[in-house]
């Protein structure tokens, strides 16, 4: 790995919808630095580098080579996420990989053996866990705010127009479990942990009925031996709550579209009390993240906690069961 200079710099490899959302969170947060893009057309994504202000655009194997480079940011869809991540992890450096972290626990497993061997950082991008407000209902429940939290409810789901878009598309790891049902199993998986039975249903069809090869809606149901459960949804058909719930025998956290971003929450008790709170946002969100991650590298660490290697697998092991349970 390049030796740590104090600011931690940054390389992206892609530039889609996702670059464009985090792009400007890099110059809310103070130090880091996102000095290039790799892109497998540089010449055709040197204009879009160059509006964010982004100094540098290069070949993927040009910036994995670079010097100047600490963390390698894959802002790619998920099919090559495993991929992306070895390669960067080869080249000695620190990687940060979007959700969903891979398509299956296996690649998932071979990403974070590779990073603990070669003595790099390595971290997801699930930046639900940063979230201000997810971090103070964290602590709510550890005080004892809702009582025993016993159930979590949350969805995400969304007409998307069939065509040619990548969650339509089976060989880019399209449907909505990786890209939208991740999140209301992490926050499930925040406050529940990690389920001891996994049911789901769905299906794979399109608006005419046709078989799409990718799943188009989901229900799960995460169930755990004290009986507490999570009732979760996503869908590309259908439009569903953004909403997330979180109930207790003496309470209950209702947090506000969109859960796994927005920084409003209200809490509810049995006698009426209610109180609506809402923490300070950074940019359009990912900035705690990008410190978590600065965090981590100035102090020499493989993993940061409130995202760790073993919070990806898990949740990469959940969605193998789902997987599993959908037949």
């Amino acid at each position: 790995m390049s030796e740590h200079s104090g600011v931690t710099r940054f390389g992206m490899i892609g530039h889609g919808w996702m670059g464009n959302a985090i792009a400007p969170d890099f110059q809310e947060c103070e130090g880091v630095e996102l000095v290039a893009l790799g892109a497998r057309d540089a010449e055709r994504a040197r204009p879009w580098a160059e509006e964010r202000g982004i100094p540098s655009t290069v070949p993927v194997d040009e910036l994995l080579d670079r010097d100047d480079i600490d963390v390698v940011y894959i802002a790619t869809p998920h099919h090559n996420h495993a991929e992306l991540a070895l390669r960067a992890i080869d080249a000695g450096k620190g990687v940060l990989v979007e959700k969903a972290f891979t398509t299956t626990l296996a690649e998932a497993e071979a990403v974070v053996d590779a990073a603990r061997t070669a003595g790099v950082f390595l971290m997801e991008a699930m930046w639900t866990r940063f979230n201000p407000a997810i971090r103070v209902i964290q602590r709510l429940i550890a005080e004892g705010a809702v009582g025993t939290p016993r159930t979590v409810m949350a969805s995400f789901g969304f007409p998307l127009p069939y065509g040619d878009h990548r969650l339509w598309d089976p060989a880019r790891a399209g449907g909505s479990l990786l890209d939208q049902g991740v999140y209301p199993l992490t926050i499930a998986q925040l406050v529940l942990g990690e389920p001891d039975t996994v049911a789901a249903t769905g299906s794979r069809l399109g608006y005419d009925g046709s078989d799409t090869g990718v799943d188009s809606e989901l229900g799960m149901l995460l169930g755990y031996s004290g009986g507490q459960q999570a009732v979760l949804a996503s869908s590309i058909r259908t439009q569903l709550p953004l909403s997330a719930a979180i109930g207790g025998d003496e309470g209950l956290i209702e947090i506000a579209e969109a859960f796994w971003s927005d920084t409003t929450y209200t809490l509810r008790k049995p006698d009426g009390f209610r109180e609506t709170r809402t923490e300070a946002k950074e940019g359009n969100g990912y900035v705690p993240m990008l410190r978590a991650v600065h965090e981590a590298m100035s102090n020499g660490w493989l993993e940061h906690p409130l995202s760790s290697h073993a919070d990806s697998l898990a949740l990469m092991r959940t969605v193998d069961r789902v997987r599993a349970a959908l037949g």
